[in-house]
């Protein structure tokens, strides 16, 4: 059984006449008659009636024209999809971010591949940079977007810079300082510190760490968080401060202030990044790479 003896048996089915029937398909009559009939012993069961005047279609041969049009019609899109597949215009995507990306180009990025590549499956997932990196690496994701400079990037993983951001400080409501415009970031070197953890977000904690000693002082850290709306709920609650991405003042909590920094280092500057395998063939990853790199930094 294949498509070329089905296409054959459509001819047939349809014009109801051998001499028509071949040269629709491009053979010769008795070839083709021959093709039926090793069609029908495959099958079990006529297919065909055959007298000197005319050819007709058994019940049987009736079904399996329905059932012939369908077996060409689900090749026809096999072909189809793999073309596509192969075009990164259908497939599955799976995409990490941290959740300050939700506040910068990660929504416009999902929404304009959404858009162009609207039958691609996406699974997005918030995690840490960290496990980011141990699931791209896993290959159990594709695409991350995640703070860079990584610690060891090696030869394994690709990066491309999306975005700067500027730290400022997060209050509590009634701290002295939470009235004020700016301030310098020495002003906070006798609070207690609300950290990205060392071990999830190991890249903001030395951030932190370096932007306080640049400052003149080393930060007296009490509470880690993984997530920026853990460290927004803790400093809420009035147990810390914390640094947090300026792109973040949108996230708004009634007992918290948002305070710029008015210290003049590169330390404050974060950098956001899509990172992913250097190896990794998926043609949906490579769409993806393609409708990002309008956003990136350098094409700015």
């Amino acid at each position: 059984m294949n498509a070329k003896l089905l296409r054959q048996f459509i001819a047939v089915a349809e014009e109801l006449h051998y001499g028509r029937a071949a040269q629709r398909v491009g053979i010769a009559q008795s070839p083709l008659s021959q093709a039926i009939q090793r069609l029908e012993a495959h099958v079990g069961t006529p297919l065909f009636l055959r007298n000197k005047r005319s050819v007709s279609l058994t019940p049987a041969g009736r079904v399996f024209l329905e059932e012939a049009h369908q077996w060409l019609r689900y090749e026809r899109i096999a072909v189809e999809r793999a073309q596509h597949a192969a075009g990164g215009e259908i497939g599955q995507l799976s995409i990490g971010f941290i959740g300050s990306a939700g506040y910068g180009f990660m929504p416009e990025l999902i929404g304009r591949f959404r858009e162009r590549y609207p039958q691609v499956s996406l699974r997005v997932v918030e995690m840490t940079t960290k496990d980011q990196l141990e699931q791209l690496k896993g290959r159990s994701l594709d695409v991350g977007m995640l703070r860079t400079p990584l610690p060891q990037e090696g030869a394994m993983i690709r990066t491309r810079l999306y975005q700067y951001d500027r730290l400022m400080a997060a209050l509590p409501m009634q701290h002295p300082l939470a009235g004020r415009k700016r301030i310098a970031l020495r002003q906070l070197a006798g609070d207690s510190f609300v950290a990205f953890s060392r071990d999830k977000v190991p890249a903001a904690h030395a951030q932190l760490i370096s932007a306080c000693a640049t400052a003149g002082f080393h930060p007296r850290i009490e509470q880690e968080c993984a997530q920026v709306a853990s460290v927004v709920c803790l400093v809420a609650a009035g147990l810390s401060v914390a640094l947090i991405p300026s792109n973040l003042a949108s996230l708004i909590h009634p007992k918290v202030r948002y305070i710029p920094l008015s210290d003049d280092t590169a330390y404050l500057r974060q950098e956001i990044s899509l990172a992913w395998r250097r190896d990794d063939d998926n043609p949906a990853l490579a769409s993806f790479l393609e409708a990002a790199r309008p956003l990136s930094v350098s094409a700015r």
